[in-house]
């Protein structure tokens, strides 16, 4: 799975519209929560806020280990659950830079877990 369809699928799974928008050889998500809402840009892997609010329309829970983020939604029977390894390193910032990645990266990746195997927001599902 690319990037696109990861984020096409994630936004799938908050029950928001999506669209390919191409600009030349530059290909980007689109997304609006709501028919009356505005498009605009999406990235849940590169964007902090888009990752936010992704985590908390699809119901995405977040956990913090030392060595790695998992995230997870779901009870029961469907339960997504995806973890990204943190590359440790001496330097402080540099730590904290790479767990908002894997962070970002784990919450993305499950939520297009979601998208494709459940489609529109899962609480209603199941």
């Amino acid at each position: 799975m690319n990037q696109l369809d990861m984020l096409e699928l994630a936004a799938r799974a908050a029950g928001w519209e999506s669209k390919r928008h191409t600009v030349r050889d530059l290909t980007a998500i689109h997304v609006r929560p709501h028919t009356t809402a505005a498009w605009r840009a999406f990235d849940s892997i590169g964007s902090r806020a888009d990752a936010f609010e992704l985590s908390s329309a699809a119901r995405i829970d977040v956990t913090h280990f030392a060595d790695y983020v998992t995230a997870h939604a779901g009870a029961g029977a469907f339960r997504h659950f995806i973890h990204d390894d943190i590359d440790a390193r001496y330097d402080v910032g540099a730590q904290q830079v790479e767990r908002e990645r894997a962070t970002r990266r784990a919450i993305t990746e499950c939520a297009a877990l979601i998208g494709r195997d459940v489609g529109a927001p899962w609480w209603r599902t199941v």
